[in-house]
Formats: structure tokens, sequence, C-alpha cells
């Protein structure tokens, strides 16, 4: 049975499901988020521009890449486990973006599909509904 891990994420979360296979659903493992670091800053990058990444936003470009770091770093660790046979991604392009550069190349060799929208906030029903077609071999 080939797993697919399906990380469904921005700048401010990401949700991590699993699929057995077609058909049969996706099963939250787990929702992560970015570290506090004691800030009360909001650090929303989602819809953010390349332009936003300049002067005081860097800030919020750092904790962006820090989180998307951290979401390569699982899969890595779970690709040399062997958790899971092939990933889809799903962000907002420009964390897309991070993610990509975050990823080693065997890791990166496992990422089947690439969607970039922002569907953190749907239902795992809807996500099967969007990423269906992401889940067949």
């Amino acid at each position: 049975m080939s797993i697919t891990w399906v990380i469904v994420a921005n700048a401010r979360s990401a949700s991590l499901y699993e699929n057995e296979g077609p058909s049969k659903g996706l099963t939250l493992l787990k929702q992560m988020a970015p570290e506090k670091d004691g800030s009360t800053e909001e650090f929303s990058v989602g819809a953010m521009d390349r332009s936003d990444w300049h002067g005081p936003d860097e800030l919020r470009r750092s904790h962006a890449k820090g989180f998307a770091h951290y979401l390569a770093s699982e899969l890595r660790r779970a690709r040399n486990e062997k958790h899971y046979a092939r990933a889809v991604l799903v962000a907002p392009p420009t964390f897309m973006g991070l993610i990509n550069a975050e990823l080693d190349t065997p890791t990166a060799r496992t990422v089947s599909s690439r969607v970039e929208k922002d569907y953190t906030r749907h239902s795992p029903q809807q996500l099967c509904d969007q990423l269906s077609n992401c889940f067949c071999p």
C-alpha cells in the first residue's frame, strides 16, 4: 500500500494528512504552527508579495522561512523513517517557494504534486474533492 502525505500550509499554520490510496480519504495526523518567540506581532505571509519582504516585513519573512524549514525537516525525517512514499504540498505560491527552497533533493523527489493555493481553512472532505487527482499513483 502506498501512503501519501499531504501538507496543507501557509506561513501561520500547517496540517499534515495521510492518504492510504484512492477513495480512502484523508486522516489528520498533526497540526503545526510556527514557534512563538514572545513577539505579539501577527505573521501573515500567505498572500505576501515579494515587495513586502524588504524593510520592516523582513522579520515576517524570516519567521515564514523558519516555518518552511521546519516543515521540510519534518518531511525529511518522515521520509528517512519510511512513513510515506509520496507527498503532496499545498500552499500559497510565496510560501510554496519557501518550502521548495528548504527541501533536500531526495525529499523533493517524493513530492508528486504541488498545489499553489491556500486551502488551510478547508475541511478534509473539501480537500479530498480539490485534491483527488493527486492521490492516484
